[in-house]
């Protein structure tokens, strides 16, 4: 009996090449359709574009802002609804119906229009103008700042 090395032995190797070849292809293809499938469902990400304050200055009545707004756009241009927004300094705040003292803060309408109602204004120094900060936040939108010069 005459022993046959498998590394030797061509007969039959090309009907297996063929198969496990297929075989590779298909399970690639698979592979690849689930990767793609499951890329299909991710969104493009939600981002706040642009926090708005009308006017260049905005004026006040001895530190006394009334009806303040600030308007906040998507990435798109669009109006965003629900956007938090807040002032950054601490000498910017608003009274609750007690007369204390509460941090500034509004949320957009359907229109993307924060409004304030009464802003007390009091920086360091206290006359002049003064440079102020606020932030636009919204879950899922990520958040943004903005400044604007307010007169004293």
């Amino acid at each position: 009996m005459k022993i046959r090395s498998i590394s030797n032995d061509r007969r039959g190797g090309i009907e297996g090449l063929p198969l496990q070849l297929m075989i590779i292809i298909l399970v690639a293809t698979m592979g690849t359709a689930i990767i793609v499938g499951w890329m299909g469902d991710i969104e493009t990400p939600k981002s706040i574009g642009e926090v708005e304050v009308p006017g260049a200055l905005v004026e006040s009545d001895n530190g006394v802002i009334e009806g303040f707004k600030v308007y906040v756009r998507d990435q798109d241009g669009n109006f965003l609804e629900d956007a938090v927004v807040i002032f950054q300094d601490n000498y910017v705040w608003m009274e609750d119906e007690n007369g204390d003292r509460v941090p500034a803060q509004a949320t957009t309408d359907q229109d993307g229009c924060a409004t304030f109602g009464t802003l007390h204004v009091s920086p360091p120094g206290g006359t002049g103008n003064a440079i102020l900060e606020i932030l636009a936040y919204k879950s899922g939108y990520g958040e943004r700042t903005a400044d604007f010069m307010v007169s004293l």
